[in-house]
C-alpha cells in the first residue's frame, strides 16, 4: 500500500526539497542525512499530509504543503538519528545505524541540523501551522522522555498509550492538520482531520510494538524483540506484564551481560502462542476504527472532497490494520 503511493502527485516534489536541505559546508553534517535517507522507509508522514490535503480537494499540492509535508519529515528523521543513538541500536532498516559508522557526537549533531532545516521551513508557513509543528516538537520530546525502562518505571496501559499519543501520534497528527488546514481551513474539518491523523497514529505505533514481537528480521530490518532487550514500555511488554507471566517479571530487572538472548527467545515464544499479542491487536484496531469515524466526520463536512483520494486515506487505515494480521 505505502510503496504504491510513493508516486502519488507532490512526492517527487517533497523528496527533492528534503534532499536539498542536507546541504552545508560540513560534509558531515551533508552525508549522514544522505545516508539515513537512502536506507529508505514508507514516508509515512508525507504521505499522509499530501493524501490528506488531495482528499479535500487540493488536487495539486500548493508550495506550502510541500513545505510542511518536506519539513515533519525532515523531524521525524532527526527523531530517527537521535532515537537510535538513545537505545544504542545498531540495525537501522538492515544497515548500521549513522551514530555506529559516524560516530555519536555527529550523528547528534546531524539530528539538531535536521531540525534546524525542518524549521526553516515551517517558520514561513501560517501561524496556525507554526504553532501546531512546536506542539507536535514537545510532545514528541516528552514522549521520548517519559519512555523509561520498566526496572525503573513500571507504567500501565494508560500511561503507554500517552506516549504512544505523544512520541508517534503527534507527527501524524501535524501531518493531517496541516493538509487540512491548507486544503480547507474551517475548524469542523480541522479538528476532525486532527483526532484522525492522532489516533491513526497511535494504531501505528501499537502496531509497531506488535511486530517487534511477531514479524522477522528480514521484515524489520533489525532484530526482533528489541523491546523486550531494551526493556522498553511498550504496548506488548506492558500487556504481557499485567497478563502476570512468571516470565515478564525479567521485564522489572536491569538487562544482564549474560542470559539476555535466552530471555528474549523465550519471551517471543510465549508472547506469539499467548494472548498478549492479539490484546494488543485489538487496542490498535480500536484506534484505527476511531481514526476511521474522525475520517468520516471530516469528510461528511468537507466542501470539496475528492472521492479517489479518500478511498486512498480509508486504504491507508486498512494497511496499518492489515500488517497486525
Amino acid at each position: 500500500m505505502a510503496e504504491r503511493l510513493v508516486n502519488l502527485p507532490g512526492m517527487s516534489a517533497v523528496e527533492e526539497l528534503i534532499r536539498s536541505k542536507f546541504e552545508s559546508d560540513s560534509s558531515s553534517l551533508q552525508e549522514i542525512p544522505e545516508y539515513l535517507f537512502a536506507l529508505g522507509g514508507k514516508r509515512m508522514r508525507p504521505m499522509l499530509t499530501l493524501l490528506s490535503a488531495a482528499a479535500l480537494g487540493m488536487r495539486t499540492p500548493s508550495p506550502r504543503l510541500i513545505e510542511i509535508a518536506a519539513g515533519i519529515e525532515l523531524i521525524h528523521m532527526a527523531t530517527l538519528l537521535h532515537d537510535d543513538i538513545i537505545d544504542k541500536s545498531p540495525i537501522r532498516r538492515h544497515k548500521q545505524s549513522a551514530f555506529l559508522k559516524y560516530g555519536v557526537p555527529n550523528t547528534l549533531l546531524a539530528g539538531d541540523f535536521l531540525l534546524v532545516r525542518a524549521f526553516s521551513l515551517c517558520a514561513r508557513l501560517d501561524r496556525h501551522i507554526i504553532d501546531a509543528t512546536e506542539q507536535a516538537c514537545v510532545e514528541l520530546t516528552e514522549g521520548e522522555i517519559e519512555e523509561i525502562p520498566l526496572f525503573r518505571a513500571h507504567l500501565n496501559v494508560t500511561e503507554v498509550l500517552e506516549i504512544a499519543r505523544k512520541k508517534t501520534a503527534a507527527l501524524f497528527r501535524l501531518a493531517a492538520e496541516s493538509a487540512a488546514f491548507l486544503a480547507v481551513g474551517k475548524e469542523p474539518v480541522l479538528n476532525c482531520f486532527l483526532e484522525f491523523g492522532e489516533k491513526l497514529g497511535v494504531a501505528f505505533q501499537i502496531l509497531d510494538d506488535v511486530l517487534d514481537v511477531i514479524s522477522t528480521e528480514d521484515l524489520l530490518g533489525k532484530k526482533a524483540g528489541q523491546d523486550l532487550l531494551e526493556r522498553k514500555p511498550s504496548v506488548v511488554n506492558v500487556l504481557w506484564l499485567e497478563s502476570g507471566s512468571e516470565l515478564s517479571k525479567r521485564l522489572l530487572t536491569e538487562p544482564q551481560l549474560e542470559g539476555e538472548d535466552l530471555f528474549v527467545a523465550k519471551a517471543l515464544a510465549e508472547l506469539r502462542h499467548g494472548e498478549t499479542i492479539q490484546r494488543a491487536r485489538a487496542l490498535a484496531i480500536k484506534y484505527a476504527r476511531e481514526a476511521e469515524s474522525a475520517l468520516d466526520a471530516g469528510l461528511a463536512q468537507a466542501p470539496n472532497k475528492d472521492k479517489a483520494y479518500s478511498t486512498a486515506l480509508y486504504a491507508l487505515i486498512r494497511y496499518t490494520t492489515e500488517r497486525l494480521e
